[in-house]
């Protein structure tokens, strides 16, 4: 299997009793078993914790006026956070009810699975349109998938102590709401055929519960059928790199529960159906360790956050099945670390959270110290400063790394950010990609290009006549080169982004070339990412006086071509044509012609995904010289040219009496 999976042979599928459908670890004495771990002392004190309180107080309600929230006003946050604190309480009343000498936490879940299968809808208001009865009824979406998930794993791991009321009531919601719609009915979704997280966690999810909660063989091989041609779906959205254009928050999503499915039906049908092979799933599989740069921080394009919690238990399994090498400390995320409270990631890291597959951080080898995803256009470089002083104070080696991304921007979750590029140093983005901004009504409309978190505005990215990046699939990046030293020490990128500014009427040819080179050995202590943004003119009209308006009307719009640089840190001016971000371990210097680029700086306050203000720092080049002047060679009818060369270095953070080289 490269490219999909194999059809499904119904003949290949053994006929299996209940006893064996519910999958091999799901069992609340083994679940109990491996709670009590020493690693997962942290993990169980904190659900405990949650637990205990959620016994005490009622369910959150999902009253009529947050359900009408979102159709009237647009705002989601508050529906969302009472649906999401009911699972999670619902998840950690589910685990102290392992204890066979804590009836109340029994009762207490019984009168939870009873309150969630009472609610009007499984699914969010706002994948529902305007939330009418007929846009309800027999509609699944990713949390009404989950919603099932969870029900029915529940429902099998406490099996022998439920009231049988409550498992009957949840077998006939799983079948009113899920099966009858999707498996008997055969009704249509946009999921089945996307090629994006939705295909996997519906799909998926669905099919778990399927393999759980159904009896009838036929309708348990039109559920596997079925779900394996979303999971073809899904992987369709994947090249042969493995690379995720939706980012690492939804590789954990759409890939996680790809393989939570994969490992139930493997087990379900006693190894004869193995999705968990090939090259393109172990290149999948290695994404986070390639996309991370230091300290849990990763490459963070599209709507991620720079900081991932990988859920543990997915790792642990994907080394064990496909030969991950993960090279990172130990991490087993929270049941509160995750806005949402997922069970299925919950259940996991407590069931294959591995200790021995984990090491010290870069311990897993060449592969992770920089890769180039041919498909998806991204590029990372990765490596440690070598100097005497390059150690935090923690004893830590200081990371420093670069990311470029190509793609296009008709991308899932996507950004008109073509050309934009992280410099990383000591576990912090210091030059930075917004990531997600909050959902909203409006970030998913018509016009979501003009949000700052989707904007080219929020990105390392120039503004050219006035014009953003436009949105759509023509708007490509044409990598002209893509290559990478075998120590990763050294990264040569040239990419064409003329396509991305139709707008810019004048233009007649962008690219952008990036130099990112490690000090060799015994020669310096840091790494320098050299830039070159040449902007070729159909004609001499352009002007730097003539005036164009930007997408938030700054002061930007007076250039014909103004580059942008992201921070949470502020900028220091150190002299002229030398800038400075001090980060946390490291420092990043920025060397320009102080003679033909003006600077300027905006500080840009906004909120983050989780409605968390955060602060970021525009910094700006505003072209000020004369466009084909002698100083770039330009001659007789050659294309005008307008060139900025940009030198940023990295070097471990001075201190209180040291002075950098570059100040």
């Amino acid at each position: 299997m490269e490219d999909s999976i194999h059809e499904v042979e119904n003949e290949n599928i053994n006929q299996r009793g209940n006893e064996s459908k519910a999958a091999g670890s799901l069992r609340a004495d083994r679940l109990r078993e491996q709670l009590l771990r020493p690693e997962l002392a942290t993990l169980y004190t904190d659900l405990k914790a949650y637990g205990e309180r959620a016994l005490l107080e009622p369910l959150p309600s999902l009253s009529f006026g947050l359900y009408r929230q979102f159709g009237d006003t647009g705002e989601r946050k508050a529906y969302e956070q009472a649906y999401f604190d009911r699972r999670g309480r619902l998840a950690a009343v589910a685990m102290l009810a392992l204890d066979s000498a804590r009836p109340d936490a029994l009762q207490g879940l019984e009168e939870m699975l009873w309150n969630v299968c009472g609610e009007y809808t499984w699914c969010l208001p706002a994948h529902l349109g305007t939330g009418e009865v007929d846009q309800v009824n027999g509609n699944i979406d990713l949390f009404a998938a989950e919603t099932v998930h969870m029900l029915a794993e529940m429902v099998t791991i406490h099996a022998e102590r439920l009231d049988p009321l409550v498992i009957e009531r949840i077998r006939f919601e799983a079948e009113q709401r899920i099966f009858t719609p999707l498996y008997r009915d055969q009704r249509k979704f946009h999921w089945q055929t996307a090629d994006h997280n939705w295909s996997a966690v519906c799909g998926g999810c669905c099919g778990m519960a399927a393999l759980l909660l159904l009896e009838d063989e036929s309708a348990i091989r039109e559920s596997i059928s079925h779900t394996v041609s979303c999971m073809n779906a899904f992987l369709s959205g994947y090249g042969e790199d493995g690379g995720c254009a939706e980012g690492i928050g939804y590789w954990v999503y759409g890939f996680g529960y790809f393989t939570y499915y994969a490992e139930m039906l493997r087990e379900y049908s006693e190894g004869e159906l193995d999705l968990l092979t090939g090259f393109k799933i172990a290149a999948i599989a290695a994404f986070p360790l390639r996309v991370h740069l230091s300290g849990g921080i990763f490459v963070n394009y599209s709507d991620s956050a720079e900081q991932e919690k990988i859920p543990s238990g997915l790792l642990s399994l994907l080394a064990s099945r496909v030969g991950l090498q993960v090279g990172l400390p130990l991490h087993i995320p929270l049941l509160t670390d995750d806005p949402c409270h997922r069970w299925a990631h919950l259940v996991r890291n407590v069931m294959w959270s591995n200790p021995a597959v984990y090491g010290d951080e870069g311990a897993s080898g060449q592969v992770e110290r920089g890769f180039i995803f041919q498909n998806l256009g991204w590029m990372v470089a990765k490596g440690v400063l070598d100097s005497p002083g390059n150690q935090r104070s923690s004893g830590a080696p200081l990371h420093v790394a670069v990311s470029v991304k190509g793609g296009h921007n008709d991308e899932p979750h996507n950004h008109n950010d073509l050309g934009q590029f992280i410099i990383h140093c000591g576990g912090e983005n210091i030059l930075c990609d917004p990531g997600a901004g909050l959902y909203t009504q409006a970030y998913f409309a018509p016009g979501r290009e003009h949000l700052f978190h989707i904007s080219s505005s929020g990105h390392n990215v120039p503004l050219i006549e006035g014009q953003e990046q436009s949105s759509g699939r023509q708007a490509q990046a044409h990598v002209l080169e893509a290559r990478l030293a075998a120590d990763s020490g050294e990264l040569n990128t040239t990419l064409d982004l003329t396509s991305a500014y139709p707008g810019a009427a004048s233009l007649a040819r962008y690219t952008r070339q990036f130099h990112w080179k490690m000090a060799s050995e015994g020669s310096g202590s840091g790494a320098e990412l050299r830039l070159i943004d040449r902007f070729q003119w159909k004609s001499r009209m352009v002007l730097s006086t003539e005036r164009f308006s930007s997408v938030d009307d700054s002061d930007a719009g007076c250039s014909s071509v103004v580059e942008r640089w992201m921070s949470r840190v502020q900028p220091e001016v150190v002299k002229s044509g030398n800038l400075r971000w001090q980060g946390v371990h490291g420092t990043v210097h920025m060397t320009y012609d102080a003679n033909q680029w003006q600077v300027f700086s905006e500080v840009m306050n906004t909120v983050d995904h989780d409605n968390d203000p955060v602060t970021f720092y525009r910094t700006s080049l505003s072209w000020i010289g004369a466009v084909g002047d002698s100083d770039h060679g330009i001659e007789g009818d050659a294309p005008l040219e307008t060139v900025c060369e940009v030198r940023f270095i990295i070097e471990p953070k001075k201190g209180e009496n040291e002075v950098s080289m570059h100040e």
